[in-house]
């Protein structure tokens, strides 16, 4: 007589079943689209934000599609707007589908697997719910490991503009059509400028070049064998100067013809920016103190302060990389990587070095005060075959001559590690 529940028992309690307690999974016949704070999404153990889900689910078969955009007003003063198509979340797609089988949870669809690319392979597992979705990608490897292992880190600045430069941490060639009759010594110009002391810190009593600066806090910069692109830099955050290391998949590569094709997230990259080169003392920031202590070409006028860039002008820089980038964004930055006796020089094509230096200049010498200092320290440093008098009227028709560029190449020249 008291086998099973007792009636009323079971009337005012739910039974004792415990399949009564079970949450019935989501109805995803429609698809679901996860993103922000409803999509957990993490490649090889290290959370990717700034991706998009769109789930569907029939007969407990998931389609999954992930993507990826960037929302350009989220760049606040920048006068930015649109979405900026951006990298999926595996390297050289910019889209990955799935087909997955899955197994009702409670109150989720659970699914695991295996999948492939033209570029990598990986295993995944996941958890969608009707408002939340967890999804993991481990063991990704790319399907060429050429260049997997190595690390590199900026060349050192050897040498001056006097006596030449036999090392620096940028690759900088600038050639004319000989027919343009321009006869100046272009790429000397742009390592001028790159070694140039004129980017304000310390509340503008004292300056630095962007060589200086990038040598100085940029440690190393690794390619792993899962395409993810690790760089350890300088930071200060606490107030004591540290090493810190960027999040893994926020630049991924993949092996390409002629050197590397690279991909950025841009919610991270302009995160990790802004945060670094913040002037908020409880934010993560660039070792400039160490930096000057390193640069006997910056002169601080007073002693002591915060030596941070201007927040204007980082937000400027942003804006110039984004803009001359952002064509190539989605489908992978083209990079081509050259050997060297004691590492690689990793650079842009012609083509996008001009796109690139062209926003660049266009941006910069709308800066007075980078302009100033630029003329003045150009002035004093005596450019070969260049008149100092006219100098001005020279940095000014540096967007012309790309015009008659028959080669030009920008970007890093590293040592390896």
């Amino acid at each position: 007589m008291m086998s099973g529940c007792v009636g009323l028992l079971a009337a005012g309690l739910g039974g004792c079943s415990d399949k009564n307690d079970i949450e019935p999974v989501p109805n995803l016949s429609e698809a679901a689209t996860y993103s922000g704070t409803s999509l957990e999404l993490y490649y090889n153990g290290e959370q990717m934000p700034g991706k998009r889900a769109v789930v569907k689910v029939t007969d407990d078969v998931a389609e999954l599609a992930f993507d990826s955009s960037f929302d350009l007003s989220m760049l606040t003063g920048m006068g930015l707007t649109g979405e900026l198509p951006a990298p999926g979340v595996t390297p050289g797609d910019s889209r990955l589908v799935l087909t997955a089988s899955t197994k009702p949870g409670d109150g989720a669809y659970v699914l695991s697997g295996e999948g492939a690319t033209d570029y990598v392979t990986f295993d995944y597992s996941g958890r969608v719910e009707k408002d939340k979705m967890v999804f993991n990608l481990s063991d990704v490897k790319l399907a060429n490991q050429s260049l997997s292992g190595s690390v590199f880190a900026p060349a050192p600045i050897e040498g001056d503009m006097l006596s030449g430069y036999s090392s620096m941490p940028f690759h900088l060639v600038w050639e004319l059509d000989s027919m343009a009759g321009i006869d100046i010594p272009l790429s000397d110009v742009l390592r001028m400028i790159a070694t140039a002391p004129v980017i304000p810190v310390y509340e503008g009593t004292a300056y630095t070049s962007v060589a200086q600066a990038f040598y100085s806090l940029v440690k190393t910069i690794a390619l792993t064998g899962s395409g993810n692109m690790p760089v350890m830099y300088v930071s200060t955050l606490g107030g004591a100067a540290h090493v810190a290391t960027t999040c893994g998949n926020m630049l991924q590569y993949v092996p390409s013809e002629s050197g590397i094709r690279l991909y950025l997230n841009p919610l991270q990259v302009v995160s990790e920016a802004l945060l670094a080169l913040s002037d908020n003392k409880d934010d993560a920031k660039f070792d400039f103190s160490s930096l000057l202590k390193r640069a006997p070409s910056v002169h601080a006028e007073a002693a002591g302060g915060d030596m941070s860039v201007d927040p204007a002008l980082t937000r400027a820089m942003i804006g110039v990389f984004l803009k001359a980038l952002a064509p190539q964004i989605e489908g992978g930055i083209p990079l081509t990587v050259s050997p060297s006796p004691s590492g690689a020089d990793i650079y842009l094509d012609t083509a996008a070095s001009v796109t690139f230096l062209s926003t660049l200049l266009r941006d910069a010498l709308q800066n007075h005060e980078i302009l100033a200092k630029l003329q003045d320290y150009l002035t004093g440093a005596s450019l070969p075959g260049v008149n100092p008098e006219n100098l001005s009227d020279l940095l000014q028709k540096l967007p012309q001559y790309l015009m008659k560029t028959t080669r030009l190449e920008i970007g890093l020249s590293l040592v390896r590690r």
